[in-house]
């Protein structure tokens, strides 16, 4: 599901999807990294060092994961 004008579309960060769905900010970090059409910005970790990195995850993305884990819902 593409939106006529990616730039247009609303941006979440994890704290304000984790509020919204009454979920741990660490639970929506753990879904979405790694999901295509999420924006990760920062760096990687380097010689053992932590990574650093924020997430911006747009809308049609969350909407794709959540009806993907809803009991009944589709595959996207």
């Amino acid at each position: 599901m593409q939106t006529a004008n990616a730039i247009d579309e609303p941006v979440y960060t994890a704290e304000e999807l984790a509020r919204s769905r009454k979920l741990h900010p660490a639970t929506i970090r753990k879904l979405f990294l790694d999901e295509p059409g999420v924006i990760r910005l920062g760096h990687g970790g380097r010689r053992g060092k932590r990574q650093y990195f924020t997430l911006r995850i747009p809308d049609s993305v969350a909407v794709r994961v959540f009806s993907r884990l809803t009991v009944g819902g589709r595959a996207a």
